[in-house]
């Protein structure tokens, strides 16, 4: 696959994780969530675009560019990844007001892909 295309599910995939954080898909939560879902889907909506409009350009700024955009989205899946496994088996919700959500491991398994998918793409820049 190439990585025109990896960049694109890349930009994809951080617009369609951050929606269930936007609308609460994990019960009453912390101001914080929802402003981590909006940050997720600006960045995925903001790659996507950069990457439709930089990716013929062979000029070095536009790989940086590129390269900053993908570092900030796998820096952007660091705390959703850390937060999952440190909740684990308890609840994400203040207690105001309680919510039966209760956070698994396995909701890590996103943002660790697109961690994955992200550090992959900024190590198949350069070449392009």
């Amino acid at each position: 696959m190439s990585t025109f295309v990896l960049m694109l599910i890349a930009a994809g995939g951080s617009i369609l994780l951050g929606l269930p954080y936007l609308v609460h898909a994990f019960g009453p939560t912390e101001a914080e969530v929802v402003s981590w879902g909006q940050v997720a889907i600006a960045t995925g909506a903001v790659l996507a675009g950069l990457v439709l409009l930089l990716w013929r350009q062979r000029h070095r700024w536009a790989q940086i560019v590129l390269s900053v955009g993908y570092g900030w989205l796998a820096l952007l899946q660091v705390l959703p990844i850390v937060l999952w496994l440190l909740f684990h088996g308890t609840g994400i919700s203040d207690g105001s007001p309680p919510s039966p959500f209760t956070a698994h491991w396995a909701f890590a398994l996103p943002h660790l892909a697109l961690f994955v998918l992200s550090a992959f793409i900024l190590r198949q820049l350069p070449r392009n």
